[in-house]
């Protein structure tokens, strides 16, 4: 995948190379997190089952749905301001606004774990009916608090432009600790089961939320007698982002959670297998998008409208490449793949499928979304993106109601590729560029 990326960079104009040869870091962390995460899935595919495995990602879920409203869009808060104030020296600033954030996220955390814990109960028994997913639920509400804090100083560490050490601490080093807990208890002979494994992603969390806080208490320090809250204009940024925020994340976890919701937890294990696969091929869309945004915000403000349409559509022409790459791949070798975790994940092809056309319209289309975003047009992306998620949920109950897993799929895909072909058509009408490199401007 890096020489794939590399062939793409090598394809571009002098500014681009120089705005993605800045991620190179962070693209071998989220590899290698990539990676781990994947052996994890096999072992416990192999070891749990379908059904254990999907009792444990759905509880995962479950915990990172909740997260969006902990966080509560003051991660891209945090990234504006102490960025801008790293450029000021302004130290004192940027100590507020991160006590700030720690006072006001933690508080709302700690307000939406206790409520999760008394709900366990009816969720257990009456919403997703899986007595199993008893512990997992305890202990992804608890962890809401520390995974609240080391989301915060997450986006502290980007906004100080430590972009690969953000990523190791926040995506990469929680997958490593659970998969070297899993080592031991495999070779301690201790039965691996539900509860042993959401333990382990629970050790796994607090291990990253203490890293993240001490590497951040490292760089930059504690003055207690310099912190006050800065809580109003923060907020006022913070809950047009939770709009925005709210959409990418129910629209990433609605299909799990309704269909242990409407199903069991065997179909969310064979369609949670899948959608990792599937989603693979939106990897390099995601490393491009984050490395391109600040050259698309630049260029729209100095009015290069048409260096910006060359820019996108280089990248996008590397990105199809991928996808289509990606297409083949599961299509000719997407059973044998799914063996890996078991013969009964065979079960997920044509789910695999399904998810894979869905995920090659989102890469085809290119950054068409971060271009209405870096561009201005954040409310024009907020209501897509709004429309489309309650789109997703209510295609998502009649399709899971009828047909399982499928039916999530479908709901899936159907959405993914409408939401992007609409975003393709609103940033040509409204920033003057096209993404498709095979249509005309």
């Amino acid at each position: 995948m890096i020489k794939i990326y590399n062939t793409i960079v090598s394809k571009l104009d002098i500014h681009t190379i120089e705005v993605i040869r800045k991620s190179s870091a962070s693209l071998i962390v989220k590899v290698l997190g990539m990676i781990v995460s994947l052996l994890v899935s096999v072992y416990l595919g192999r070891t749990l089952g379908a059904e254990g495995l999907g009792v444990v990602n759905l509880a995962n879920r479950v915990g990172s749905l909740l997260l969006v409203f902990t966080i509560f869009g003051m991660n891209n808060v945090l990234v504006k301001y102490i960025s801008i104030n790293r450029e000021k020296r302004d130290f004192n600033s940027i100590a507020n606004y991160i006590y700030s954030a720690t006072k006001f996220n933690g508080f709302v955390a700690l307000v939406i774990a206790v409520l999760g814990l008394l709900l366990v109960p009816l969720l257990v028994g009456y919403v997703f009916n899986e007595s199993q997913l008893r512990i997992p639920l305890i202990l992804a509400f608890v962890m809401i608090i520390p995974q609240t804090y080391s989301r915060v100083f997450a986006s502290g560490l980007i906004g100080y432009k430590k972009i690969w050490q953000s990523n190791l601490v926040e995506n990469t080093l929680s997958i490593w600790v659970v998969g070297a807990i899993l080592l031991i208890i495999h070779y301690s002979q201790f039965d691996i089961n539900v509860e042993n494994v959401a333990m382990a992603y629970a050790i796994g969390r607090l291990v990253v939320s203490f890293s993240i806080f001490f590497y951040w208490k490292k760089i930059r320090g504690y003055q207690k007698d310099r912190r006050t809250l800065v809580l109003k204009p923060m907020l006022k940024m913070a809950l047009p982002m939770l709009l925005v925020s709210t959409s990418i994340i129910i629209a990433a976890n609605a299909d799990i959670v309704m269909l242990g919701w409407l199903s069991d937890a065997k179909q969310v294990g064979l369609y949670s297998v899948a959608a990792t696969l599937a989603l693979l091929t939106s990897f390099f869309l995601q490393l491009t998008n984050s490395s391109i945004s600040p050259k698309l915000a630049s260029l729209y403000a100095e009015g290069k409208i048409n260096e910006l349409n060359i820019l996108v559509q280089r990248v996008t022409s590397g990105l199809i490449f991928i996808a289509i790459l990606f297409v083949f791949i599961f299509v000719f070798l997407g059973k044998y793949i799914l063996q890996l975790w078991g013969d009964e994940f065979d079960e997920a092809f044509n789910i695999l499928i399904i998810l894979c056309i869905g995920q090659f319209v989102n890469i085809s289309t290119g950054a068409s979304g971060l271009l209405l975003i870096m561009c201005g047009y954040e409310k024009v992306h907020s209501k897509i993106s709004l429309f489309f998620v309650l789109l997703n949920v209510v295609m998502n109950y009649f399709l899971i109601s009828n047909y399982g897993a499928v039916g999530a799929a479908l709901s899936t895909a159907i959405t993914e590729a409408g939401i992007n072909i609409v975003k393709v058509i609103y940033a040509k009408k409204y920033v003057g560029v096209l993404t498709l490199p095979f249509l005309k401007s």
